[in-house]
């Protein structure tokens, strides 16, 4: 066997520290699932890691769309699309060309999508800038641009200033410069610069962008068409993939285009729509099912019940002085802990408190941006904010009475991050 990297022995030794402090690679107990709560160890936890936000995986019509397609169409049809599919894709896809306004491919995850997308979509004349933050299936799916001969390079996060520069300073030396950047960070939670990127595209002929919208979807956006096309109609200079694994509350991936002869070339020629098998039959009927629940008054209900959730979560953490680094509007919630030693403390504190939350740490993070991820769904309740956040709030004032804890820190580091 070779020797790892330098890079990914960092990255095994930080996750290993993590799961022998017994709070990551947890297995859930329960035998079911209400969204809400979760069971560890024999402990119900309330579940602060859930990215379902609006709660739809519980929802009875989406489970029954999935029980009867199952019913009339098996487990799995076991081919490749591109030779011969079920009709209900083309349902699917109908769905949310309506949802989103525009022209949908669905995938068997939002991975496989960019995949699939990405290869194709750019060519070896172009350059691709991609945002120090971008989610690593984005990253994956560039690695196979730049084998391809396509220039890669990286931008410090939501840096407009310095991406304009690299605009200018490159316009005349490619066919097509890409930023790829995520709508709504799955780390930090905050959201990238729709409106200057819209600026950009339309100063620059020849600038595109690839937004990975994952977390986006459904909580936001009539229909819930998301938070990239909530700010702003898509561009013909842009590209966005989406997932059913996430608000959508089912599973799968949606490439959405400007235009049917940007999804008719992925449609025809993405590798993973050609060589790997389609989603499986009952998730479909599942899709097709929350789908047309998007189309619904119920949807907007939810949203604005998670939206009243949201608000309430952020006032509270502010009243408690807590290190909350992300100030977009969204259901994903980031605290700055200084160190890992200080998030892991604080994971395995809430735990033992019966609140469950995500350790953020190397190599998701850079190491002194360390810190703890809360995601706020309809599952949870006003009074399980309160509780969990007291609960933080008491854990990080013991670490601050010991000297171990530097708000101040906290908050320069995140700043030199540019994510403030």
């Amino acid at each position: 066997m070779s020797k790892p990297l330098d890079s990914n022995l960092r990255a095994f030794k930080s996750i290993t520290n993590a799961r022998n402090y017994g709070i990551i690679q947890l297995r859930a107990e329960s035998d079911h699932y209400d969204g809400r709560i979760v069971k560890v160890n024999d402990v119900e936890l309330i579940h602060f890691g859930n990215c379902s936000y609006l709660g739809l995986e519980t929802h009875e019509l989406i489970k029954l769309g999935g029980i009867e397609t199952l019913t009339r169409y098996g487990s799995f049809f076991s081919s490749s699309r591109q030779y011969i599919g079920l009709g209900l894709n083309e349902e699917l896809e109908a769905l949310l060309n309506k949802i989103t306004g525009y022209y949908t491919l669905v995938t068997q995850s939002t991975t496989l999508g960019s995949l699939s997308a990405i290869p194709v979509i750019t060519s070896p004349n172009d350059l691709i800038i991609v945002d120090h933050q971008l989610h690593a299936s984005v990253q994956n799916a560039v690695k196979i641009a730049q084998t391809q001969g396509t220039k890669v390079g990286m931008l410090r996060h939501s840096n407009m200033n310095l991406l304009e520069d690299l605009i200018k300073q490159h316009r005349q030396d490619y066919e097509k410069i890409w930023y790829m950047a995520d709508g709504l960070y799955s780390m930090l939670g905050d959201g990238c610069p729709i409106d200057e990127l819209y600026e950009l595209m339309d100063r620059y002929p020849n600038f595109h962008c690839y937004v990975d919208d994952a977390h986006g979807m459904s909580w936001i956006g009539e229909h819930g068409k998301g938070y990239a096309l909530h700010k702003k109609p898509l561009h013909d200079q842009m590209v966005i993939v989406m997932s059913l694994a996430k608000g959508f509350g089912c599973c799968g991936g949606v490439l959405v285009f400007p235009s049917q002869e940007g999804r008719e070339l992925v449609r025809c020629i993405g590798s993973s729509l050609i060589f790997s098998g389609p989603i499986p039959t009952p998730v479909l009927g599942s899709c097709i099912a929350s789908a047309k629940l998007h189309l619904t008054q119920e949807l907007e209900n939810r949203q604005h019940h998670l939206s009243a959730l949201i608000k309430y979560f952020r006032q509270q953490a502010y009243s408690l002085n807590l290190t909350l680094i992300n100030h977009t509007f969204s259901p994903i919630f980031y605290f700055g802990a200084g160190s890992e030693d200080n998030a892991h403390h604080i994971v395995k504190k809430m735990l033992d408190a019966g609140v469950f939350c995500c350790i953020c740490n190397y190599p998701a993070v850079p190491k002194k941006n360390a810190g703890i991820r809360m995601c706020v769904t309809t599952h949870i309740t006003f009074e399980d904010i309160d509780f969990a956040l007291t609960t933080m709030a008491s854990i990080v004032s013991s670490l601050e009475r010991d000297g171990k804890f530097n708000k101040e820190k906290i908050y320069k580091d995140f700043k030199a991050l540019e994510v403030l």
